[in-house]
């Protein structure tokens, strides 16, 4: 792989590596929360056939169980489908957030086979798969899945990149010094010197466009995961466990003492503030 060694330049300041890693670990929380919740609606539809199997055979057993079996078996139907529709949508999202990380890499390193050395003639499309060497290649299959650790290892490939991008765009200041000493020295140099600057200006803009649109991506996805797990949590408390319900009760006894104190207390301070001296003569 072409590389240029990384120069300290200010646009190296640009590429907030911690920030990106901070925000992709956080949309890896929200999803592993949704993992769990997932695991959850299973559980519950799992108890649901528990429950089914015990009403079948008190009915075999000669006990009126209604019409349960027809309701449990619509909830069972429903929570299904609400499980298979957030799995799915995990997995299609996981997808795309790859997806758009790989193109928005591919475009960076086009930027960089634009203007690096490249001594051993490779091809353009070999030198795009060395600078991706550590990432999966994606691929539009829909029955390939990507999950969080790919999407890390993209980021580092995308980060490592950009130095690499920034690099290269440091090495115009010392051809542009070049150029313009040796029109000083009489060589007719002709649009050199402003083709280069203007090379220079363009490649830093789309630099500062890239980091700019790294960072608001990471973002903007990060807002996404979130909705999603406040969706499949809502759903997924549809049913409680014995453990929950029995501190739901604990939790709705304690508050109807406190009721029952805050109205005692109310009392207690209604009578004390009755007058009780007896009319003068």
């Amino acid at each position: 792989m072409t590389t240029i060694k990384p120069v300290n330049n200010e646009l190296n300041d640009l590429v907030k590596t911690v920030l990106y890693r901070t925000i992709v670990n956080q949309i890896s929380e929200k999803y592993s929360v949704m993992d769990g919740f997932i695991n959850n609606l299973t559980s519950d539809i799992n108890e649901i056939s528990n429950v089914v199997g015990q009403l079948n055979r008190d009915r075999a057993r000669g006990y009126d169980i209604g019409t349960s079996l027809d309701t449990l078996g619509f909830q069972k139907d429903t929570m299904t489908l609400d499980k298979n529709f957030f799995v799915k949508q995990k997995d299609t999202y996981l997808k795309k957030i790859y997806k758009d990380l790989y193109k928005y890499t591919e475009g960076i390193i086009d930027k960089c086979i634009e203007i690096e050395n490249n001594p051993m003639d490779l091809s353009d499309s070999e030198i795009k798969t060395n600078k991706f060497s550590g990432a999966r290649e994606y691929d539009e299959d829909e029955s390939v899945t990507y999950v969080m650790s790919d999407v890390f290892a993209l980021l580092s490939v995308t980060e490592r990149n950009l130095f690499e991008l920034s690099s290269d765009i440091a090495t115009f200041s010392e051809r542009i010094s070049a150029a313009e000493n040796n029109e000083k020295r009489g060589f007719s140099v002709g649009n050199l010197i402003l083709n280069l600057k203007e090379q220079q200006s363009s490649l830093t803009f789309a630099f500062k466009s890239y980091c700019a649109r790294l960072e608001q991506f990471l973002k903007e996805n990060y807002k996404f995961s979130t909705r999603c797990v406040k969706r499949i949590e809502m759903i997924s408390s549809e049913i409680v466990t014995d453990e929950e319900l029995a501190q739901l009760e604990k939790d709705a006894e304690a508050a109807e003492k406190a009721k029952n104190q805050d109205t005692a207390d109310a009392n207690t301070d209604g009578d004390s503030n009755t007058d009780n001296t007896p009319p003068s003569s």
